[in-house]
């Protein structure tokens, strides 16, 4: 079986087709506002894996048609049964977490729109509050009142001059306290790994399953709940 995917873009010169495909490549003179240059290049990653392999042609002014073939497999399929999001736990705003008070409050930092809106949302449907941007300055300027976040929530690579490890460091300091805080990313480059490593911050890979968020936020808000009474 092969999956096509067209596209109707301006098309990729014939010299740069197989570079599309390493981590971080953008075409010259592309949108500066696009993505990180990563989406391909996991792809990529994930057909080598499968031993699925992946095609592509273009034609400049045209556009382009990337391809994935995979062998069909003679089976019995077996379906399994949807998972709801909000079934995964109870809400955040519990006593286990929160000490029985107001649903907690979780900034989440990314520089994708997307990202903020379903990261959001499936933090919604466990009960929390949500504030989210692409910088801790815009942040800062969402939570009044002399409220404090209890968690953090924040891409590696962000906009402007921040990492996501300076964005957390900045909020810390802003509200004067070491709030609970872990990094999400699409990168797998190993000097982004020992970064944040050495940060101190634990990060989770995009795309992040709800399970894996789940019980990093329920390890996060322990070990602080843990040190604060100590």
């Amino acid at each position: 079986m092969r999956i096509d995917v067209w596209d109707s873009g301006p098309g990729i010169p014939e010299d740069q087709q197989r570079n599309v495909f390493g981590e971080f490549y953008r075409l010259a003179g592309g949108n500066a506002d696009g993505g990180l240059g990563l989406g391909l290049a996991i792809v990529d990653r994930l057909c080598r894996l499968l031993d699925h392999p992946v095609e592509m042609s273009s034609v400049m002014g045209k556009g382009s048609r990337f391809s994935v073939t995979m062998p069909l497999a003679a089976t019995q399929l077996r379906f399994a049964e949807p998972t709801d999001a909000a079934s995964i736990a109870p809400t955040l705003g519990s006593d286990e977490e929160n000490g029985g008070g107001n649903a907690m409050l979780v900034v989440v930092m990314d520089d994708d729109a997307l990202v903020l809106e379903s990261l959001g949302g499936l933090l919604r449907q466990w009960g929390c509050r949500i504030v989210a941007a692409r910088s801790p300055d815009s942040i800062l300027a969402k939570v009044t009142g002399g409220e404090r976040p209890d968690l953090i929530i924040s891409d590696y690579r962000l906009c402007d001059e921040y990492s996501g490890i300076t964005a957390i460091e900045t909020l810390r300091a802003s509200f004067g306290a070491p709030i609970p805080a872990f990094l999400i990313s699409g990168d797998t480059a190993p000097e982004r790994l020992r970064e944040a490593q050495e940060s101190g911050h634990p990060m989770l890979h995009k795309p992040v399953s709800p399970r894996k968020l789940r019980a990093m936020v329920s390890q996060l808000l322990r070990k602080h709940s843990t040190a604060s009474a100590a």
